[in-house]
């Protein structure tokens, strides 16, 4: 994106009042189903093949590290745009004429 473009979009946050447009829900079901469709995997195979049932601390913290490291590069990404934003928004506009 072009800094003009950047410019002249509008540098508010996303809107997250009552009045907030909902997001849509598909993500957050199929990443349900997903984990819950591993787990069952996860487990059937541990206790299919008489494997001692704390082998399933393996998966549950390869899951848990994921989803935090997800959280963090989303943090950072937010921080990294308002930076952006803010130094963008104190660039004065030169006219053409």
């Amino acid at each position: 994106m072009s800094v003009h473009a950047v410019l002249a979009r509008p540098v508010f946050r996303t809107s997250s009042g009552r009045h907030a447009k909902p997001r849509p829900a598909w993500p957050r079901v199929a990443g349900r189903a997903v984990f819950l469709v591993a787990a069952l995997i996860c487990t059937v195979a541990v206790l299919g093949f008489g494997w001692p049932p704390a082998l399933l601390a393996i998966p549950a913290a390869a899951f848990l590290l994921l989803v935090a490291g997800v959280a963090k590069l989303r943090t950072a990404s937010r921080q990294i745009d308002t930076i952006f934003a803010e130094e963008l928004s104190d660039i004065p506009v030169r006219s053409t004429r």
